[in-house]
């Protein structure tokens, strides 16, 4: 039943891979890589699919800058931090100058960030003991940002 989706079927001429990257890239940005990843298994000349990718990138239909700038921009406003951005972004393939030029377009104040991120998922009022509060650091710690900027989110607002 899953097995014979019509998308699953082996990719043999430039033209039908042609179109299958265009499909794929008419609903969201992808990064060379995950394209390669997606379309490796469907496609036996790997020399075919590099010629189609780099015509793509050519074309401008397809761009790891603009998957950067557009990836990172969007794990921001989801409140991310820059050290869980720039992993997700090598994760996808994405070069590491890619990656620091994307997070520079950014301008964003991290700590500030943090502290906001910490007020929408705790609320404003400070944790009440060392259980809670290390609950908090991981959670922070996780979403991506460091030591510092966590210390800044968690410590108590004057008013």
């Amino acid at each position: 039943m899953f097995g014979n989706r019509p998308s699953a079927r082996l990719i043999e001429d430039e033209s039908a891979l042609v179109q299958a990257v265009v499909q794929l890239l008419a609903r969201r940005d992808y990064s060379r890589q995950e394209l390669i990843s997606r379309l490796g298994s469907r496609v036996e000349d790997e020399a075919m699919l590099a010629r189609v990718l780099d015509r793509m990138e050519t074309d401008g239909y397809q761009s790891d800058r603009r998957f950067a700038a557009s990836h990172a921009r969007q794990r921001v406003e989801q409140g991310y931090g820059e050290r869980r951005i720039r992993y997700d972004l090598q994760q996808k393939g994405i070069d590491s100058a890619l990656v620091d030029s994307a997070l520079t377009e950014l301008e964003v104040d991290w700590f500030e960030l943090a502290r906001r991120q910490a007020a929408r998922r705790y609320g404003d009022h400070p944790s009440e003991d060392a259980r809670e509060h290390g609950r908090r650091m991981r959670y922070l710690l996780g979403r991506g940002f460091g030591y510092d900027e966590v210390r800044h989110a968690l410590e108590p607002t004057e008013e």
